[in-house]
């Protein structure tokens, strides 16, 4: 009797609960308006000079040009050792389709600019001139949200849970050849699991290019990184694998092993930090 009232309370919460339950990604989504109001709070900006930025008077003051380096970090499209990530910036804005020189008037305005420093204050300036090219020159800010690439804190955060979830330590992950990853179900299944939290794939639409490069592409072409990815996935694309976790191995891992991608990404970091 008992048995059968388990079974029952268990069969209630299955109809109670969505059987094509999807798994909660770390997907960080955030407008320009949500970061200028995030910083502000951060940096005590006073309501009155808030309201003059929101409205578009950007004064090159030293209160102003670091909140927009607050805002460029946090949208990661700025970082005071790398500088400007080009292409995470140009997702804040949405260029006129006939404007084909946007982009030439943006890189001159970015070449005139002086070269990186080690002086926060120089950062600053920079972060915010840097911007203005944009602001300027490429188009017209977007109010809506748009994907913001994971800091490696988040994404150890995220891998670490899947590493948990698939049963791999890192030392395990670090000691297998490419022969026993390419035939270990658990890796598998770790690569398509990190694909899920970050965003950047899933068993419907596979891979999703644009997120990716935003997220793994920093220092590479742009359109090599794509191009030659493309030509990988759609090979692989035709493949029968058997299951889920190794078709998102094949082709969220091995067209992105020449590349950084979701297992390099924390290997390299883990040898550094050691």
């Amino acid at each position: 009797m008992v048995c059968a009232v388990d079974r029952m309370v268990m069969l209630l919460l299955l109809v109670g609960s969505r059987l094509s339950y999807s798994a909660k990604s770390n997907v960080i989504l955030q407008s320009f308006d949500d970061m200028v109001l995030e910083c502000a709070e951060l940096m005590s900006i006073t309501p009155f000079k808030l309201t003059a930025l929101r409205s578009g008077m950007l004064v090159k003051d030293a209160e102003t040009m670091c909140l927009l380096r607050c805002v460029g970090v946090t949208g990661r499209f700025w970082s005071d050792y790398t500088g400007l990530r080009k292409e995470i910036l140009a997702r804040y804005f949405l260029a006129d389709a006939a404007d084909i020189l946007n982009v030439n008037r943006t890189q001159s305005c970015l070449n005139d600019l002086p070269a990186l420093g080690l002086d926060p204050e120089h950062c600053c300036s920079l972060a915010l001139e840097s911007f203005m090219c944009f602001y300027h020159n490429y188009g017209n800010l977007r109010r809506d949200r748009v994907f913001v690439p994971l800091d490696y804190l988040q994404l150890q955060h995220v891998t670490a849970r899947c590493m948990e979830v698939h049963q791999i330590t890192m030392e395990h992950l670090m000691s297998l050849s490419e022969e026993e990853m390419d035939s270990n179900d658990n890796l598998h299944c770790l690569v398509r699991c990190i694909g899920i939290k970050t965003g950047i794939y899933s068993d419907r639409d596979g891979v999703n290019m644009d997120l990716i490069y935003a997220q793994y592409g920093e220092g590479y072409c742009e359109t090599e990184f794509k191009s030659n990815a493309q030509k990988c996935i759609k090979q692989k694309s035709e493949g029968t694998y058997g299951n889920a976790c190794k078709r998102a191995y094949h082709l969220l891992y091995k067209c992105f092993e020449n590349v950084r991608n979701v297992i390099t990404e924390y290997e390299l970091h883990d040898s550094e930090d050691d």
